[in-house]
């Protein structure tokens, strides 16, 4: 009798939590991918209430709450020239989620990245922490090369050898893998600090030749 109540109670246990990964899952958008321009970003934008619904459905699920910090990324993306100024209860917010994602998934380089976003426009913050863990979580994650990029050559930790070392390996792979992505190095010099974009020129020097004179024509 005891061996039933126990089964009957696991059981309903089972049940529970079977609904409950349902509903977050009939809740949760689809995405055309990780925002690598502005365009992108206000698509998945366009997911965030249903984001929001997933993410508070599935609570403790880091990988719904990353998703839902990345439907803030449209607030920072202006044609790969770094974004404007928000409102700064929206900008809150979006660090909340963040911060949240992170709670749950501190291994997702996508949230890092989130995160150093929002302190980036937000704070100002030009050394920034999160940038750093977004290259040690996911140093291979292409996708999120773009948006780093756009960050790391207007931080004041570019001038840093180590910090260099990193994002030269972005625009290694950008060059050798994903060469439809020059564009984002050419976004990234445009609005980068003086020392970024000496950093870039000197890096490209070597690795592209051709799209530094890109560079320069671009201004």
């Amino acid at each position: 009798m005891l061996f039933r109540r126990i089964t009957f109670a696991l059981a309903v246990i089972l049940a529970c939590q079977a609904i409950w990964l349902l509903i977050a899952e009939l809740c949760r958008p689809s995405y055309p991918g990780f925002p690598v321009d502005a365009k992108t970003a206000e698509l998945v934008a366009g997911k965030r209430n249903a984001a929001a619904l997933a993410a508070s459905f599935g609570f403790m699920r880091g990988d719904l709450w990353t998703e839902y910090s990345l439907t803030y990324l449209n607030l920072f993306w202006n044609d790969g020239q770094g974004g404007t100024k928000q409102n700064s209860g929206v900008l809150e917010r979006a660090r909340d989620v963040a911060v949240r994602a992170l709670a749950l998934a501190p291994h997702d380089a996508r949230g890092w990245l989130a995160l150093s976003t929002v302190n980036f426009e937000l704070n100002g913050d030009k050394k920034s922490t999160a940038l750093l863990m977004s290259y040690f979580t996911g140093a291979n994650e292409i996708e999120l090369i773009p948006m780093r990029l756009l960050l790391a050559v207007r931080s004041d930790t570019i001038g840093e050898k180590d910090f260099q070392l990193l994002v030269r390996h972005d625009i290694r792979a950008i060059i050798t893998y994903k060469p439809e992505l020059k564009s984002a190095i050419v976004a990234a010099y445009r609005d980068a600090l003086p020392v970024g974009k000496q950093f870039l020129e000197d890096v490209l020097k070597e690795l592209d030749p051709s799209l530094l004179t890109k560079l320069h024509q671009s201004g």
